[in-house]
């Protein structure tokens, strides 16, 4: 039997307890959360968490993590885009694609023809320049209108020896702080104190690039906008009560496109013969405007953007965000399948659907 012959309780349960509100989000995620933590905060044992937590790594559910700084610490700004390519087979020519974009950090592979990707540049109208760009790509027959990011920026500057903590988490995400520390030339204790600084303020994000084609059953994500009637927290709840395979999503760091309300769920199917039964569970709750679902397959990254500007800001004094920066630095139909397992098309995207990029 495979680690993940079925969805467990306890792969959700795992998984909200990674995120510091205890849903997934763009930020809040912690890998340092030891088993011992997770267990004590869920009441079990901790060899019972410690086993799952193996079982993600050894079947390539959980690859690794990512280190992103936060972007406006270099006076960019980031948002999502979803790409549709003519054909699913499509799909690897565009990432080889965005591969090459300057700006791009990673994308999220969904089943069908649709990409969501991650893009961040030095402005608004560069991000703009961006979506245009993107859109153009080989194999791309639609582009949906960009999700930008608003995510609080506590502090204008990173310290030269904060620069240095971030290189080395992104050279080894996971490693120990005590190892951090000595490759960094601190103690553990400085180290500990600047770890922790840095994740509370949101300066360092750590994004998990998640395998979902490890799991022999489908996750979804199931996207919902409401009318003025409506209420999302009733309907993550009843969209639980009969699939209570769920975590909670947090579209709270997107700008709002209007006053609608949204709302974001992550379900584990135990079956792909569910995904209708699904989709109808989530659009009958009262005051549902349209519904969207996707299924996701795998996160991918494109380390090159933050290596390269990394590396050029070493040494080179405090890294600032724009509104102190006196040189700043610039570089150069959702698908799903039928019965057959055939593409078929889905209502655009209206409910601000974020995919774990993070």
């Amino acid at each position: 039997m495979t680690p993940f012959a079925r969805p467990e309780e306890l792969d959700v349960a795992i998984l909200r307890e990674m995120y510091r509100d205890r849903r997934v989000g763009l930020t809040g995620i912690d890998p340092r959360l030891n088993a011992s933590r997770v267990a004590r905060s869920l009441g079990i044992g901790r060899n019972r968490v410690a086993g799952r937590l193996r079982g993600w790594r050894t079947s390539g559910f959980l690859r690794r993590y990512a280190v992103w700084l936060h972007p406006g610490l270099l006076g960019w700004v980031g948002g999502f885009l979803n790409l549709r390519v003519g054909h699913p087979r499509g799909k690897p020519g565009l990432l080889e694609q965005l591969a090459l974009v300057d700006g791009v950090l990673s994308a999220v592979v969904l089943l069908g023809g649709w990409v969501s990707v991650t893009v961040i540049a030095p402005d608004r109208p560069s991000l703009q320049r961006r979506w245009e760009l993107l859109r153009r790509l080989t194999g791309v027959v639609e582009a949906e209108p960009l999700d930008v990011w608003n995510v609080p920026l506590a502090r204008t500057s990173l310290t030269p020896l904060e620069l240095r903590i971030v290189r080395a988490l992104r050279a080894a995400p996971e490693a120990t702080i005590h190892d951090i520390a000595r490759a960094v030339g601190i103690s553990t204790r400085t180290m500990t104190r600047k770890y922790s600084a840095l994740l509370d303020d949101g300066s360092v994000w750590f994004v998990p690039l998640f395998d979902f084609s490890a799991f022999p059953f489908p996750v979804v994500m199931v996207s919902a906008s409401f009318r003025p009637d409506g209420d999302p927290a009733r309907w993550a709840e009843a969209v639980r009560a009969r699939y209570p395979l769920a975590v909670g999503g947090s579209t709270s760091f997107l700008e709002p496109r209007s006053s609608t309300e949204s709302a974001l769920l992550y379900v584990l199917l135990p079956s792909p013969a569910q995904l209708e039964d699904l989709e109808r569970t989530a659009e009958a709750v009262p005051g549902v405007d349209q519904i969207d679902l996707s299924v996701l397959v795998r996160v991918v990254d494109f380390p090159e953007w933050y290596d390269r500007h990394l590396a050029q800001l070493a040494g080179a004094g405090p890294v600032r965000g724009r509104a102190e920066a006196r040189d700043p630095v610039r570089p150069a139909d959702r698908s799903a399948p039928d019965a057959n397992g055939t593409a078929r098309p889905r209502s655009r995207r209206t409910g601000r659907a974020a995919p774990p990029h993070g």
